[in-house]
């Protein structure tokens, strides 16, 4: 459609002649004249939609009296620039084009709601003098407002995480960026020009080899690749900032060409805290490592002085020697469990935890160790499952083991053809079962732990805090013992 139009001679009436033409359209088209108000002449349906004035009679009035502006400066700036566009149409006698401009419009409830206009101005001339003009207007409220809200997005990223968007052009070098992509390679402003190649040059050594196939392999494939870069920059100061990219390719709209396009993050103060973080991970297993061997060497002590005290009583001779020695003897396996515990403590997933296989076998070694029994005389049967307990539950439960193993020595002088055994076994619905049996019990055996009763009150109240049950059953001459206690879930 010509942007200029002549009047014809007809003596049609002007909106006659506005009406046949310009009805049908399928974009919002005014006729207004170049006075004072901008008179109305006539407009399509389509603008009375646009306009969301359906059903008004607007011809004959202004511009602004038709359609009043809001108090606002918004207001007084949608003003201006249709009064300067009417302007610049009747000195220069050509078409102009303005916008996204805001000019915001009435709601039925008396309010006025934003809406943004991309507005075409058109001369109609008649024997070389302008006498109308036609406005058209597309209403891209949607558009301006989605792109301002990106913006925002964009800004706010920019200033809250350290965010930055780029665009690249593989084939020239081309890289347009935010200028703090800049300061994160260390640059100052327009000192790294308009190419990426300063900013690979930087790229550490080690890291630019796979920065360059990354950028080539999304290159190669289908449009929505995400392309992903995490490297180190080593700066002239000898500060290293760790950057990570985000992209795609994406087809520019002005030059046609493929860019990526994308965003660069900074996670320099993120890797930082991380290490930090992590050496205070080391340092407190160390620590935690440490503390546990003390606390096993200073038992190793206390184990040392029991037994000399034990060995005291032994020259001393006599029946109340005698069971003195039977207590220590007593005390002594119960704090040589504990340092069997301390002694299995391992630091995995940032938690004191212990491997309860290797905890039973310490004690079963320690235990037989102590008695002086062979190792067919007390024998050991377990899973291959790795079990892992929290170092309160295995103190507990190694307490109560060394009670119910040395209760079976005691009562059940076990040898190579009637051993103690120590069976392990989980369910599959993870419940733990432990059990000792002694295959031959001694007549005055009973189902005490020891005659004054203080291994069964230990087993009761540990049983208690860990969870677990304690069930003896006692058949002819042998005692079985079973623990019984459910375990956590595996975690996948």
């Amino acid at each position: 459609m010509n942007t200029e139009m002549q009047l014809s001679e007809r003596p049609e009436s002007i909106t006659e002649i506005l009406a046949l033409g310009f009805e049908a359209v399928p974009f919002a088209a005014l006729f207004y004249l170049p006075d004072d108000k901008l008179t109305v002449l006539w407009r399509n349906s389509a603008h009375a939609v646009m306009s969301s004035s359906v059903g008004a009679d607007i011809a004959g009035m202004g511009m602004f009296e038709a359609f009043p502006p809001s108090d606002d400066a918004e207001g007084s700036d949608a003003v201006n620039f249709i009064r300067t566009a009417t302007d610049d149409v009747m000195r220069t006698g050509k078409p102009q084009e303005v916008g996204p401009a805001r000019f915001d419009l009435l709601s039925d409830e008396g309010h006025y709601v934003e809406h943004h206009w991309q507005m075409h101005f058109a001369p109609i001339q008649k024997d070389g003098n302008v006498i109308a003009i036609l406005q058209t207007a597309r209403d891209v409220t949607e558009a301006t407002l989605t792109a301002r809200l990106a913006q925002s997005h964009r800004r706010a990223a920019t200033s809250t995480a350290s965010v930055a968007y780029f665009s690249y052009d593989p084939e020239t070098d081309l890289f347009l960026r935010h200028d703090a992509i800049d300061a994160m390679f260390g640059f100052a402003p327009q000192e790294a020009g308009p190419y990426a190649a300063p900013f690979f040059e930087r790229v550490h050594e080690d890291d630019i080899g796979a920065v360059h196939a990354e950028v080539a392999r999304v290159l190669d494939a289908p449009h929505g690749e995400i392309a992903s870069f995490d490297y180190r920059v080593p700066l002239p100061s000898g500060e290293e900032r760790f950057v990570r990219i985000r992209g795609e390719i994406a087809t520019d709209p002005v030059d046609r060409r493929p860019k990526l396009v994308g965003t660069f993050v900074d996670l320099t103060d993120m890797e930082n805290a991380r290490r930090d973080l992590e050496k205070a991970v080391h340092l407190r297993e160390a620590l935690v490592v440490e503390a546990n061997h003390r606390i096993k060497n200073s038992l190793q002590i206390a184990l040392s002085l029991l037994r000399l005290q034990s060995s005291r009583l032994i020259v001393a001779g006599g029946p109340a020697a005698e069971k003195a020695r039977e207590s220590l003897r007593a005390v002594e396996s119960r704090v040589r469990a504990v340092a069997d515990v301390h002694a299995a403590i391992q630091i995995d997933d940032d938690a004191a935890k212990i491997d309860l296989m290797t905890l039973f076998n310490r004690l079963v070694m320690s235990t037989r160790k102590s008695a002086e029994l062979p190792d067919a005389a007390m024998v050991f049967t377990h899973p291959s499952e790795v079990i892992q307990l929290k170092s309160d539950t295995a103190i507990a439960l190694s307490l109560m083991l060394n009670e119910l193993l040395t209760n079976a020595i005691k009562y059940g002088s076990p040898h190579e053809q009637s051993p103690v055994t120590l069976v392990v076994d989980v369910t599959p619905e993870r419940v733990l079962h432990v059990t000792v049996d002694n295959a031959h019990q001694v007549a005055e055996a009973t189902l005490d732990i020891d005659s004054g009763g203080t291994g069964e009150r230990l087993i009761q109240q540990f049983a208690a805090q860990i969870g677990a049950e304690v069930n003896r059953v006692k058949e002819d001459d042998r005692v079985t013992a079973r623990i019984t206690m459910p375990l956590a879930p595996v975690e996948l």
